[in-house]
């Protein structure tokens, strides 16, 4: 009997204990009402910061900071003046307009509300992620080093003007006489470099490759953003070819040459016997007619 009755006090403990416990939780958050969300956006573009869905007509207040600082809002009792000159508070629909977004823009924004109706203050929390779209990246002219004969050579891809910092894919598809080989190369070397005021990325990567295979065909990628494709070392193919073609050609010309100086041998060969032929017969007919003068003078 004791041992139930002690059991039966000791659980009675317990469950006041926990109950004490949540009603000093409760008690110590009822004041806020706290919500999340998350809000992207683009440099250059605009966003609105929804703080809520009743009308401004029922609040007390409402002030949009980030990180504590004020950004703009409403009060009921007093005008707010001290607001940021890229926003505009819309009391019809209690939201914040934001526009010409930066990225330092981006951040953690908080919405203070107090309604007439109410006492506690609720507290939206936004997550601003303002980001840009890297330029369509482009190669460079190709460079090889002359005295390696295709060995050696290098093109850079650039993409600017992005954010956040992101890396660049390279494509190369590398076509011999005998296959078609397909490569990607995720993690090649490239350099990164953010512009001071806009916190923009620029990034340049530089493949390096040679001619023994082929020709390969290049692109690279940033994000969803692809360039045009290049194509490198078809030159050393058509080089080929047209050394074979120069080459057939003179053979061509000598050969054709070689016969038209026969033939022309020839002509003068054949030319001067007739002329010789002509010159005798003329001979024979000026001695013929000279003897017959004579026969008619007697």
């Amino acid at each position: 009997m004791m041992a139930s009755t002690w059991s039966r006090y000791h659980f009675l403990t317990q469950r006041f204990s926990l109950g004490l416990l949540l009603s000093l939780v409760l008690t110590l958050t009822w004041p806020f009402t706290v919500t999340g969300s998350r809000l992207p956006g683009e440099v250059g573009g605009n966003v609105t910061f929804h703080c809520s869905g009743k009308s401004v007509k029922h609040i007390d207040f409402l002030y949009l900071q980030k990180d504590n600082v004020f950004v703009n809002g409403y009060h009921a009792s007093k005008e707010l003046r001290t607001t940021w000159n890229n926003t505009k508070f819309d009391q019809n629909t209690s939201s914040v307009f934001m526009d010409n977004l930066k990225v330092s823009h981006s951040g953690e924004y908080k919405c203070l509300i107090r309604y007439k109706d109410e006492q506690h203050i609720n507290e939206d929390s936004i997550t601003l992620n303002v980001t840009a779209k890297y330029s369509r990246p482009v190669f460079s002219p190709p460079v090889c080093d002359k005295e390696t004969q295709g060995q050696n050579c290098q093109t850079t891809c650039t993409s600017n003007n992005g954010y956040p910092k992101s890396s660049m894919i390279i494509q190369a598809i590398v076509t011999s006489t005998n296959d078609t080989i397909r490569q990607t190369w995720e993690h090649v070397k490239s350099v990164q470099s953010p512009n001071s005021s806009t916190l923009l990325y620029n990034i340049a990567t530089t493949v390096s490759y040679n001619c023994s295979n082929g020709e390969i065909k290049f692109s690279c990628s940033v994000g969803d953003v692809t360039s045009d494709e290049i194509s490198v070392c078809a030159h050393q193919t058509q080089h080929g070819i047209d050394i074979v073609i120069v080459t057939a050609i003179f053979i061509l010309v000598v050969v054709v040459v070689m016969i038209a100086g026969f033939l022309c041998w020839r002509r003068r060969t054949g030319g001067s016997m007739r002329l010789e032929r002509v010159n005798t017969n003329e001979a024979v007919e000026i001695s013929l007619c000279e003897k017959n003068g004579e026969k008619e003078a007697a």
